[in-house]
């Protein structure tokens, strides 16, 4: 087991560099060798971000090639589409492993990055600058790859919409009991996931007191979703048709999914098969009554409830999740103690905020 793990951050001024940084700040074993941006280099991260005086005075570094990588153990890439591909072969040659909060490293062959990367609106190139690497990645979502998230050089941390969805219905499509495959999901979101940027649909006078249908039918997180739980188990196959809704908040996602299983149940059968799918997993509580979004606001929970309509085919799904923890910089802190032999929960026992 490793006692101090030296962690260098990339991207280290947006949200999810932040996110990271604050749990590493907390963490009993690692330490964080270098924060590394290109928005405020030269600045001290306090001046940044003044809620981390006190904290952490650590000067962001400009990005400089030869320095990724260097006095680290593992470099964390908060950055976005693309990047962490421009470093993975030299990274891996030298022995040090990273972690990927974009979508660079979450498919095992290019063809499945291709159809990612289609949808993505923010690429334009859809051919893989390191696809010799793709196989040896692991995809992030902690509760169901720890094994070979443990042993793996390289983890491609999961989307934010795709965690929620992912777990919340994994012991549904492992059981291969969900009808032709096919789930719909409507998703809301808090704006903080569209990153530290404004934009136009971002401004207080648009968001406020408003919901803002996005990308329907066409986000590209349905894509990991869709591979994961058509390859989970006994599954043969999944559709998603997603709709994603930005909300006038600032955190938290809640999906709420509706589905059809292949023979009638009930909703004390699932909610037992819930519990039993997810026993030892620290993060995942599956709840009696409807998961909110302040049930999880700041935490690296999940919180999951089952529902059935009359007569026992027709099954709700609802998972909570804080977008910017265990959508992101939580989900990646779980990672990163797998992959060092630490305690899943090490660095992650904070509570949810309330109110």
């Amino acid at each position: 087991m490793a006692t101090t793990v030296r962690a260098q951050l990339v991207g280290a001024t947006g949200y999810g560099g932040l996110g990271i940084l604050e749990l590493l700040l907390g963490h009993p074993n690692f330490e964080v060798t270098a924060l590394i941006a290109r928005d405020d280099a030269g600045r001290r991260i306090d001046e940044v971000y003044p809620h981390l005086r006190g904290r952490c005075a650590m000067v962001v570094q400009a990005p400089d090639d030869a320095a990724i990588g260097t006095d680290c153990d593992v470099v964390i890439f908060a950055t976005p589409d693309r990047v962490s591909q421009q470093y993975a072969a030299d990274l891996t040659a030298r022995g040090v492993r990273f972690i990927d909060y974009s979508g660079d490293f979450r498919f095992a062959n290019t063809a499945d990055y291709a159809r990612y990367a289609e949808r993505h609106p923010s690429i334009s190139d859809t051919a893989h600058a390191a696809p010799g690497l793709l196989g040896s990645a692991v995809y992030g979502v902690s509760e169901l790859n720890a094994g070979a998230i443990a042993e793996a050089p390289i983890v491609g941390n999961p989307g934010c919409f795709a965690v929620g969805i992912v777990l919340g219905l994994a012991p549904l499509y492992a059981d291969g009991i969900v009808q032709d495959g096919m789930l719909i999901v409507d998703g809301l979101t808090g704006a903080s996931g569209a990153g530290k940027k404004p934009a136009p649909v971002q401004h207080f006078s648009h968001l406020n007191d408003n919901v803002v249908p996005y990308r329907v039918l066409n986000h590209q997180h349905v894509v990991e979703a869709e591979f994961t739980l058509g390859r989970i188990g006994e599954s043969t196959g999944a559709t998603v048709d997603f709709i994603p809704h930005l909300l006038g908040t600032t955190r938290g996602i809640l999906n709420t999914m509706h589905l059809t299983v292949t023979k009638a149940t009930t909703r004390p059968a699932l909610l037992e098969r819930y519990r039993a799918f997810f026993a030892g997993h620290p993060f995942v509580r599956v709840l009696d009554e409807p998961p909110t979004l302040k049930g999880t606001l700041g935490s690296n929970y999940i919180d999951l409830s089952v529902f059935t309509a009359e007569g026992g085919r027709r099954v709700v799904v609802m998972s909570s999740i804080d977008n910017l923890m265990k959508g992101q910089s939580g989900s990646a802190m779980q990672n990163l103690n797998i992959m060092f032999g630490l305690p899943q929960t090490a660095g992650l026992d904070r509570g949810p905020l309330y109110p």
